[in-house]
């Protein structure tokens, strides 16, 4: 089983945050993590407004140094975000949920809106 890590997630992972559950962490060093390039993305632009102090290349070095695996964007990937419901409107979170669906991947993520998408999820 491949895991797709929200942002969120990887954060919390890169930065030994305790809200990151002991089990999540457990299933995360015992499977393979894929970071996709969407999260790399989201992380540049919140770095850029000043929302988020970690920088984009030390978002994904470190995911890299962790295990984790780089996932492109490809046009079935965005395809797949105008085809899922209109559950909630963050384009980085959709893109996310289009990918693992598309590739088959368990999704990890603390968000709220994600139980509500058809797709296998790990409650972060």
């Amino acid at each position: 089983m491949r895991l797709l890590l929200d942002t969120q997630v990887l954060i919390w992972w890169l930065l030994g945050d305790q809200r990151l559950r002991a089990d999540t962490r457990e299933l995360m060093t015992s499977h393979v993590c894929v970071l996709s390039v969407a999260s790399v993305w989201e992380v540049a632009i919140k770095h850029r407004l000043g929302k988020l102090p970690l920088d984009p290349v030390t978002f994904r070095d470190g995911g890299l140094s962790a295990g984790a695996t780089l996932l492109p964007i490809s046009d079935a990937h965005v395809i797949e975000t105008g085809r899922l419901p209109g559950i909630h409107d963050d384009p980085f979170d959709r893109l996310l949920i289009a990918q693992a669906r598309l590739e088959g991947l368990m999704a990890v993520s603390s968000d709220a809106h994600w139980p509500r998408y058809s797709l296998a999820l790990h409650r972060a």
